[in-house]
């Protein structure tokens, strides 16, 4: 189980005397509580990335060498590796593509997803669109200071 950073906490009882109830942490431990973490994060994420790195290779290979010797499905001791395919869309002309789904209402050949961009965009210009709901997000901006 991963380990987890907790802010300074009040010392324990000692002999007899009654424990102090914990501190919430300041404003200032709990920033500097993110930053470490934060830190934590990318240096996993580099890690996670090398590591996804080095196994993209490795399947390059191993694609290169089953697909020399005509091999589709092989074993090892902890496991069966094969090769599947699909069929997937690379836009060319975004604008034909576009005219497309417009003239066949083929609305269902876009993932559901809202440019927030362009959605920001019209509602700057005064725009409503209808069925959705204008929400605002918040969240806490970083950035660590020039050492």
């Amino acid at each position: 189980m991963p380990k987890t950073l907790e802010a300074p906490a009040a010392k324990k009882a000692t002999r007899g005397r009654a424990a102090p109830t914990p501190k919430e942490p300041t404003i200032g431990e709990d920033g500097e509580l993110l930053f470490t973490l934060r830190d934590r994060k990318r240096a996993l994420e580099a890690e996670a990335k090398a590591i996804e790195d080095q196994a993209k290779e490795i399947e390059e290979r191993l694609l290169q060498k089953m697909d020399a010797t005509g091999v589709e499905k092989f074993s090892t001791s902890r496991g069966t590796l094969s090769i599947s395919s699909s069929v997937v869309a690379d836009v060319q002309d975004w604008d034909a593509f576009g005219a497309y789904i417009v003239k066949n209402k083929f609305l269902h050949l876009l993932q559901r997803r809202v440019s927030e961009p362009a959605y920001r965009e019209l509602l700057d210009g005064g725009k409503k669109v209808p069925g959705v709901q204008p929400f605002t997000k918040k969240r806490l901006n970083m950035r660590a200071s020039a050492s």
